[in-house]
């Protein structure tokens, strides 16, 4: 198993926070390995040039292959993810309203989906596609993404305003700030700040911040195990277990203790480490 991540060049800075190239190969006579993939605040372009990937939406059912490539918006719902024996992603993780930014389109209307980037891109994305198949260099690999971001920057952008900045201080559960001080620091008055959020996070400013702090409090337990529940509970800004148990329940579908179970399953666990 493969996983590498690499910093944005300064030119994007402020929209990327990192890439990431993972690679994982299973013998062809083995099943095909099955993994949640609990939702986060981040917001990702994902690029799969090898085989393809199964998904489960947990909340609503669907079953569907994914595209060659998808743009992951805004996430409340927890997905399961069958992956194939030869499983290549290139990711790119985008800063907290960079994405919409990127598109200039309203991230709400991406809520709990992801979209296929040929939707968007056609044929730049077809080409990247093309260049990622065609190589085994994972450098190489990010290079192509990371070129092909450059250009779509300089061809369109939505212009950064102060509330892009404002969402950083959104990112620490630990460190809560109110409604009225974001709004404050983003020069805006609070009904329009939460209104902005919807339009570049997707989602309003308190279940962003639910969201923050629960994938935060599920990669806490999976990086340092031996920390009990209310631990990572109570370092992550939650009032105590039931309150992180009420998160898990939601956006997950499953206690904090089961997921974790279901991730950890297997020797080969190609998610555990997309989210920091």
């Amino acid at each position: 198993m493969f996983i590498r991540f690499y910093p944005p060049t300064p030119a994007l800075r402020g929209f990327v926070q990192r890439y990431m190239v993972h690679h994982v190969q299973t013998d062809k006579s083995a099943p095909l390995l099955k993994f949640p993939f609990p939702p986060a605040a981040e917001q990702v372009l994902f690029f799969y040039p090898r085989d393809s990937l199964g998904r489960i939406h947990h909340r609503t059912g669907q079953v569907n292959q994914q595209p060659d490539s998808i743009i992951v918006g805004p996430q409340v719902s927890r997905v399961d993810i069958t992956m194939g024996h030869n499983h290549l992603i290139v990711g790119v993780f985008f800063e907290p309203g960079a994405l919409h930014r990127l598109l200039g389109i309203p991230m709400n209307e991406l809520f709990d989906e992801s979209l296929d980037s040929f939707l968007v891109w056609a044929n730049d994305i077809r080409l990247v596609d093309e260049q990622l198949r065609e190589t085994d260099n994972y450098d190489q690999m990010q290079h192509i993404v990371e070129a092909f971001l450059l250009r779509r920057l300089r061809q369109k952008q939505v212009e950064k305003h102060p509330i892009d900045t404002v969402f950083q201080y959104m990112l620490n559960p630990t460190r809560p700030v109110s409604l009225d001080y974001l709004a404050n620091q983003a020069c805006l008055s609070p009904r329009q700040f939460e209104r902005k959020c919807h339009e570049r996070l997707g989602f309003g400013p308190k279940t962003f911040s639910r969201v923050v702090r629960f994938s935060k409090a599920f990669r806490l337990k999976e990086r340092q195990p031996e920390l009990d529940w209310l631990d990572v509970a109570l370092t992550c800004g939650y009032y105590d277990f039931r309150h992180m148990l009420r998160d898990f329940k939601e956006f997950a579908g499953s206690t904090p203790t089961l997921l974790l179970q279901q991730e950890t399953s297997t020797l080969i666990r190609p998610y555990t480490r997309l989210t920091l």
